[in-house]
């Protein structure tokens, strides 16, 4: 049993270690599809939360208004940017 003796996964992520740049070009040849979607569609996402939060900041007067909302697009993008890197 050649498995008991060899084991490939381990391998591999050996030599991904071994060598990060690898692995960077691995995962933009795998994955260029997926992050130019990603970026285009975090555009479009900014731009309407954007929008919201400049309808909130407008018409509730709180000079914490356009931080709170900054903080709440962000956290809001990157969950989703990240939902849809690590489960397509």
């Amino acid at each position: 049993n050649i498995e008991s003796l060899f084991n490939v996964r381990d391998c591999v992520i050996d030599q991904m270690m071994m060598d990060r740049s690898k692995l960077g070009i691995l995962f933009r040849k795998c994955g260029q599809k997926e992050l130019d979607f990603l970026t285009n569609s975090g555009l479009w996402f900014g731009f309407l939360l954007g929008i919201i939060q400049m309808i909130v900041a407008l018409f509730w007067d709180n000079p914490w208004s356009l931080s709170i909302g900054g903080l709440i697009v962000g956290y809001a993008t990157n969950w989703l940017a990240l939902k849809w890197i690590f489960e397509p």
